[in-house]
């Protein structure tokens, strides 16, 4: 029997879900994403309000086994508004009734449709569409209800609905964002406690499906890198950074900083000063970037290095704080009044960590990572 297609559609054959589903097409109900999901003798179809939850349960259908390849696909995507199918197929015949779309396996004799107890084929479909620029001139957004966007016609003030079971990839990024943003770990601290671990694996997992879908978004791979290392993985903190400084065109000093950060905490301190000097060539006048490369220079056991360059960040600004301890520590060294350290807990332990106030760097991040939101 043929199947009636609502907003966009996934469309599956029977015989390839007898394949991949225990149970086979007879039990598609179990894998059902919602109430507008069911099928034929030939067909199983869901439809949904949201083009992103169908490409997801599409996403699903395929690690189950089913093929959604070009050529010779099980699983397909249907647009009841435009009628396209993707990727194009020769099993599936689409037909139209009042402006309701049918969709039949070809050489299925029946013509006994099967839908909702609710359809009326007389009175047309009722998800209405509207292409982007018709949304973008008749409705105003309302509010979001949970996973209901609400909707005001401009012209009839008529409430309309969309109903979504995921969310966007701008809001996957947004609340990944947040929840990094508001459990950071600034290099040589402690990780949080295992629950607030947890939910920022949840957030890790969001930006690496996001980075599937946009693998030259250097602010995913950013944002990747914090979140590793907050969940005390250095070693795939550090990769994401470094991905992150290949995306990034032009350089963001932002990410030279968190990765030689990184590099110090690891113990490789050749590498955060290399990673140092560059984010200095990039901006040779910034008296932070300055400072974290005078530590570097300490921690690799070149004094000399460490002392001109905190000196020369000091002549720019003499007020800063933060850099007047560093140089003091290097003084001392130098001096011989304290042994050199190699650890940022060893230099930390010396007083330069106590200059630091951890309510300003919380509040350069926040800035920092609002940015990120913005410019995404």
């Amino acid at each position: 029997m043929p199947v009636l297609l609502e907003g966009t559609a996934v469309v599956i054959r029977n015989d390839a879900l007898d394949r991949c589903l225990e149970g086979g097409a007879a039990e598609f109900s179990s894998i059902a994403p919602n109430a507008m999901s069911f099928g034929d003798d030939c067909l199983s179809q869901a439809s949904f309000m949201s083009s992103r939850d169908a490409e997801l349960f599409l996403e699903k259908l395929v690690l189950m086994g089913l093929s959604h390849d070009d050529g010779d696909p099980e699983v397909v995507i249907v647009d009841a508004h435009t009628q396209s199918v993707t990727p194009e197929c020769d099993w599936l015949q689409l037909a139209e009734y009042n402006g309701n779309l049918i969709a039949n396996l070809v050489g299925n004799p029946s013509e006994m449709v099967v839908a909702p107890k609710s359809w009326d084929p007389e009175s047309g479909p009722e998800l209405q569409h509207m292409s982007a620029e018709e949304v973008q001139a008749r409705l105003e957004f309302v509010r979001r209800d949970e996973r209901v966007d609400v909707y005001r016609d401009k012209e009839t003030g008529q409430l309309l609905y969309t109903a979504r079971l995921h969310e966007t990839p701008d809001e996957l990024f947004k609340n990944a964002a947040e929840t990094i943003l508001d459990h950071l770990r600034h290099p040589g601290q402690p990780p949080p406690q295992p629950e607030v671990q947890e939910q920022i694996r949840e957030a890790i997992g969001a930006l690496q499906q996001l980075s599937a879908t946009n693998p030259d978004a250097w602010r995913i791979w950013f944002l990747l890198g914090k979140g590793w290392h907050a969940v005390d993985r250095p070693e795939r903190a550090i990769e994401s950074l470094r991905r992150a400084q290949e995306l990034a065109d032009p350089p963001e000093t932002s990410i030279l900083k968190e990765l030689a950060g990184l590099y110090l905490e690891v113990g490789q301190t050749d590498e955060a000063c290399r990673v140092g000097e560059s984010s200095v060539a990039v901006r040779p006048d910034d008296v932070e970037l300055l400072g974290n490369l005078a530590v570097a220079y300490l921690l690799d056991g070149r004094a000399d290095l460490a002392e001109k360059t905190i000196r020369h960040a000091l002549k720019i600004a003499p007020e800063d704080r933060t850099n007047g301890f560093i140089a003091a520590t290097i003084d001392a060294v130098i001096a011989g009044r304290r042994p050199v350290p190699t650890t940022l807990a060893e230099l930390e332990r010396g007083g330069v960590a106590a200059s630091t106030s951890t309510l300003s760097w919380r509040d350069r991040w926040k800035r920092l990572v609002r940015r990120l939101l913005r410019r995404r």
